[in-house]
């Protein structure tokens, strides 16, 4: 599963991040500042520029503070209070390699950027947006609709996200849009993106942070063709320290099972100056963070409304963008930071009981069973459990499948994915 991957990669990266030494450490402990309480002194807050370590150190921490750590801790698995104590902004060098400093890139398009949160930390995603105000040019900025999928009663942010649009005098920027009922990601990113009026949409995750110079890169490749979806590099912010660590640069691809995996791409295609710069074509997408072509986006059939909450969904989008006239991009000078929790912390309440196990298994089969063809038993024998759900209705993917002429998975397989495990055709009769 790509949460398990995700688990296991975070921690290598979080035990890097404890032992490693760093001149914030040296520094005293800042004095914390609720944005749930008063959120006006919180927007002075600057741990950098202050010179006061942010990161919770047990020995310094008081009682309130432990407090609100482990309210956090609960509530959004990552260090809520050394999130807080960092303040709205953050000092972030130039992320992307120093030759796309210097790169010339075309973004005369309006974007409408999409942020569904259900449950999110209010610190982590003001810096967010924050980071957004101060890192896209503002020709480009059309709208931020911002899509609380039915948080729970204390965790509705409504009032503080108008009040922090009243303070940086960003209200008319800000969409801000509550669902009463919970709809989980994916239908919820459908809806928000229907309420969009930008040229371009840019979907991002509730607890990001974008780098400087992060838009043209990937608004480029859609302006040379309408029919792209571009990615991002997708840093990473540690969830206790909250130190943003950059990525290596990566394709994103599947196993038989639709099991999230990276494809790195081989050295020496770095050596190729031109490399660097160029966004390169990607079998799949890691997660939800892209930017597409509004109109597009609608015309290949938006996200799959029949899937529930969260996880599949990229390879879906993925395999219909490829097969039916569009490409998947990967920019490699846009540089988005994510915080990669240790755990989902909210439960997931599928409408589709056949999903409640498992929604990413509900979802892959729904894909599998569109999208694999042939190839359908290899997933079959790979997932037999998922096999044997119940997607529902799949006739309104089928039609979009027709009406827009699609190919065939083995095209994917020749012209997109050739490194795909190809298993053995003498497949038991009985598995399928």
């Amino acid at each position: 599963m790509l949460e398990g991957f995700i688990k296991k990669y975070v921690l290598i990266l979080l035990f890097g991040l404890v032992i490693s030494s760093d001149h914030v450490e040296e520094w005293p402990a800042c004095t914390h500042v609720d944005p749930y309480e008063n959120l006006g002194d919180w927007m002075q807050v600057n741990a950098e520029s202050s010179k006061c370590n942010h990161t919770t150190q047990a020995d310094r921490e008081t009682e309130r503070e432990a407090e609100r750590r482990k309210w956090g801790e609960r509530a959004f698995s990552f260090d809520m209070v050394s999130s807080d104590k960092i303040g709205p902004r953050r000092i972030l060098d130039y992320q992307a390699e120093k030759n796309c400093k210097n790169a010339s890139f075309q973004h005369d398009q309006s974007v409408s950027i999409v942020i569904i949160y259900h449950n999110e930390c209010l610190s982590v995603l003001l810096r967010m947006l924050t980071s957004i105000f101060d890192r896209t040019p503002e020709s480009n900025l059309q709208e931020i609709i911002l899509y609380d999928d039915a948080s729970e009663v204390e965790h509705i942010l409504v009032e503080k996200l108008q009040e922090f649009g009243h303070i940086t005098e960003k209200s008319d920027i800000l969409k801000i849009h509550r669902n009463p009922e919970r709809e989980g990601l994916i239908r919820a990113k459908v809806l928000a993106s229907r309420m969009a009026i930008g040229d371009v949409l840019i979907f991002l995750d509730s607890h990001c942070e974008v780098s400087e110079g992060w838009l043209p890169p990937l608004l480029d490749p859609i302006h040379k063709n309408p029919k792209s979806i571009v990615l991002p590099i997708v840093d990473l912010i540690s969830p206790i320290t909250f130190k943003y660590s950059k990525a290596l640069i990566a394709r994103c691809g599947f196993d038989d099972a639709l099991n999230f995996k990276w494809l790195y791409l081989p050295w020496e295609y770095w050596n190729v100056e031109e490399n660097i710069v160029k966004p390169f074509e990607s079998p799949s997408m890691s997660g939800g963070l892209l930017a597409v072509q509004s109109e597009f986006f609608r015309e290949i059939g938006e996200y799959d409304m029949g899937m529930e909450i969260w996880g599949a969904e990229n390879h879906e989008l993925s395999l219909r963008t490829w097969l039916c006239g569009g490409r998947v991009l990967i920019a490699p000078c846009s540089r988005v930071g994510h915080v990669f929790r240790m755990r989902r912390p909210y439960k997931s309440a599928p409408k589709n009981k056949e999903a409640a196990r498992d929604t990413n298994s509900y979802n892959s089969a729904r894909t599998a069973k569109v999208w694999l063809g042939d190839y359908l038993k290899y997933f079959i024998r790979a997932n037999p459990r998922a096999a044997k759900l119940n997607v529902g209705d799949l006739k309104e993917r089928f039609e979009i499948k027709e009406r827009l002429k699609c190919k065939d998975f083995s095209w994917f397989l020749e012209n997109v994915y050739p490194e795909f495990k190809k298993i053995d055709e003498n497949v038991d009769k009985e598995e399928l």
